[in-house]
């Protein structure tokens, strides 16, 4: 069937003929959401060695500038853009590897943190699994580095903290992930599961709390939640980023072809399920493989990334639940 081949698809639509099908389809069975409004494209983001940039994390405290990073078998770097696409910083993450990156989000270094620079970290997270065959998986802490003036860029080395994990139920393939106001760590799985009569279900939602990263060894996350969308219900509904806005209450996921915002507890990071999501149609992006998504206000204009060597970013509009 169409619509399974294209959901099982690992990659995004990068052709136009599979933006047509995938068009097409969702037309006969399901609304892809609202059109983004005020898109524009920057072209030729990033420095040379952005090779697959695969998240995005907007800095709190330096207007302008997000975080990302690389996939699988890069080296262990974090890079700085700003919204105008130029390279603002490049950092090697010490006692590092990149096994396969994934996620990244700004959030405070420690639960009762969070004012000033010295408050906020970068998370950076190890979760990718494609194949779910990890039985742990790690997160690396970072203090958030400054933005380096546009051609003035030199690669510095960064210390980090780190967590190693596992999942209550099992390996979890996750591109997804944010932290909350409290310091804790959220992630949410990518791929599709089904019920006995192969039904897809509600991607789950797993918690880390702020304190583990006080503990020796490995922790478990907890399972606390799913979400009303089901990976595998559409073609290339599956989950590629999260993030938290930078008033902490909203919550946007994106998949390939659409964007979710939730609504949310602001101390917690925790769903509203009593508010329905606003959803809005990713397709006009024009992304050879959608991967990030982050904030640019509390309004709801976003930053969208795909992979690809100096791929482009696109900042447009989406709405918020009401």
């Amino acid at each position: 069937m169409l619509g399974a081949a294209l959901a099982a698809a690992s990659c995004g639509p990068g052709s136009n003929s599979e933006r047509r099908i995938v068009s097409r389809y969702y037309a006969s069975t399901d609304s892809m959401g609202a059109t983004p409004t005020e898109l524009s494209i920057v072209r030729g983001a990033g420095p040379a060695d952005l090779v697959e940039n695969s998240a995005a994390a907007m800095s709190m405290t330096q207007p302008g500038i997000l975080f990302t990073i690389n996939d699988s078998g890069n080296d262990p770097l974090l890079f700085a853009l700003d919204t105008l696409g130029r390279d603002r910083g490049v950092w090697r993450v010490a006692d590092a590897n990149n096994v396969d990156w994934e996620a990244a989000s700004v959030g405070p270094c420690r639960a009762g943190e969070g004012e000033g620079a010295a408050g906020w970290c970068v998370y950076i997270g190890d979760v990718g699994d494609n194949e779910a065959h990890h039985r742990s998986r790690k997160i690396y802490r970072v203090v958030e580095p400054r933005a380096k003036e546009p051609r003035t860029v030199q690669r510095e080395s960064i210390e980090a903290d780190r967590l190693t994990f596992e999942y209550p139920n099992g390996p979890q393939d996750v591109e997804a992930m944010y932290v909350a106001r409290n310091a804790d760590v959220i992630l949410i799985a990518k791929r599709p599961r089904v019920d006995a009569a192969r039904k897809p279900l509600p991607a789950l939602v797993y918690r880390i709390p702020a304190n583990a990263w006080e503990e020796k060894g490995r922790v478990v996350a907890e399972l606390v939640d799913s979400l009303p969308i089901a990976p595998g219900s559409a073609p290339f509904r599956v989950i590629t980023d999260a993030a938290l806005s930078p008033d902490a209450k909203h919550l946007a996921v994106r998949t390939y072809m659409q964007l979710y915002v939730f609504a949310t507890d602001s101390a917690t990071g925790r769903l509203n399920h009593d508010v329905a999501p606003a959803v809005c149609n990713l397709l006009t992006v024009d992304e050879v493989q959608g991967e990030g998504v982050t904030w640019a206000d509390n309004r709801g204009r976003f930053v969208f990334t795909t992979e690809g060597q100096r791929a482009p970013i696109a900042l447009a509009g989406c709405p918020l639940p009401q």
